[in-house]
């Protein structure tokens, strides 16, 4: 173990020692992480709720007013033919039809319909119904107690101004109900930092590899390989030894910019720090595994820089580093998944907007442990000390 520890500090600090190599590893993936985050940070950390108000009562449109004040859900006001399509191409999570009369209902103190239009199987809309409910509920409420207290004071009609009470007193409920938003598996797209900083992460991770992997080559041609297996060295313990270095580098540069992303762009890495080191180790097995075999495979310094680039790039292209999944079609989402990064980048992902915990990413870590394990064992068949 102590060969090992010595050669992964060995990579380290050549690592250290390449000034070029802190482009790759600290300067690209801020500056790309800005840059993603600005152009997608359009978008709101409420759920979009396409709202048609067919029935324009006062009783609807203060309805309305209610849910434009909500800190959980976003209203975008649509004409009933535009919720269907909202809806199906994911720019609202679910939409609200108030239909004719409603307002005449809750006027007379009948019961009053609402449709909620949505996917039924989506955390998203189940949010938002529970929002229009609570809304609603309110408003019914207020409108009951405004018509209660007409009657105690033998009153026919409810004045205006005791609805205006009623419903001021409900503004500040003895219960308070508090919705919490989702973002991408409850029908939402993740906007901002919350796709940009961990998918530049993972598209970077891949590019740093290209200092430690082209120390391989190196070390190979000038038989720096073969001298240290004629020392006590053994070969295993020189492959775990190169792995080692590439581990900790990637490691330490995803607390890097988990750091970075937590402290200037606002992004909540550590809403559950165990789910979050397990979704970080998976990351750099996959990385330090797939550098190992590339750095096997290739015998020149230029094959492995278009192979590093070029695998990054398509990786973090399948994987949603670049943009959603969401956005995509079906056949490109599953072939996306097919790949640990993907995983993983839901994974932290969700951790950021969706409170997940350790049994949430452990399909995507076990995922990323397979994965490991057979670029691990190609990689082992296939070094070369020369």
């Amino acid at each position: 173990m102590t060969r090992i520890l010595t050669l992964a500090r060995k990579d380290l600090l050549e690592t250290r020692r390449d000034r070029l190599s802190a482009i790759f590893i600290v300067i690209m993936p801020i500056a790309f992480t800005t840059f993603f985050g600005l152009m997608f940070g359009s978008g709101s950390d409420r759920l979009a709720v396409a709202v048609h108000d067919a029935d324009r009562g006062a009783q609807s449109q203060e309805l309305v007013r209610a849910l434009q004040q909500s800190d959980a859900v976003r209203v975008v006001p649509k004409g009933a033919e535009e919720l269907d399509p909202w809806i199906a191409d994911g720019r609202a999570a679910a939409g609200l039809l108030i239909p004719e009369g409603f307002s005449a209902a809750v006027q007379a103190g009948e019961p009053a319909e609402l449709v909620i239009v949505s996917d039924q199987t989506s955390s998203g809309a189940q949010a938002i119904a529970a929002e229009v409910r609570s809304a609603a509920g309110d408003l019914v409420a207020a409108d009951r107690a405004a018509r209660i207290g007409a009657q105690v004071a033998g009153q026919s009609e409810v004045p205006e101004a005791a609805r205006a009470v009623a419903t001021l007193a409900m503004e500040r409920p003895a219960v308070a109900l508090t919705s919490v938003s989702a973002t991408a598996a409850a029908g939402q797209v993740p906007t901002g930092f919350t796709l940009s900083s961990p998918g530049m992460m993972v598209n970077f991770i891949m590019f740093s590899l290209m200092t430690a992997g082209m120390a391989v080559i190196m070390e190979r041609k000038n038989g720096t390989l073969r001298r240290l297996v004629t020392t006590r060295v053994r070969r295993w313990e020189l492959i775990a030894g190169k792995m080692g270095g590439m581990f900790a580098l990637t490691f330490l540069q995803q607390i890097l910019l988990i750091g970075v992303g937590q402290l200037f762009f606002g992004v909540d890495y550590l809403n559950d720090p165990a789910a979050l080191l397990l979704m970080m180790v998976a990351l750099s097995l996959v990385a330090s595994c797939l550098g190992l075999l590339l750095a096997s495979l290739l015998s020149s310094e230029q094959a492995l820089v278009a192979a590093i680039v070029l695998t990054s790039m398509g990786v973090s292209a399948l994987s949603g580093a670049w943009f959603p999944l969401e956005i995509t079609g079906d056949s490109f989402r599953a072939v996306g998944h097919l790949l640990p990064t993907a995983w993983i980048l839901d994974g932290l992902r969700g951790i950021i907007a969706q409170g997940y915990g350790v049994a949430d990413v452990l399909p995507a870590f076990g995922l990323a442990l397979a994965w490991s394990a057979g670029l691990f064992g190609l990689a082992v068949a296939r070094f070369r000390l020369s």
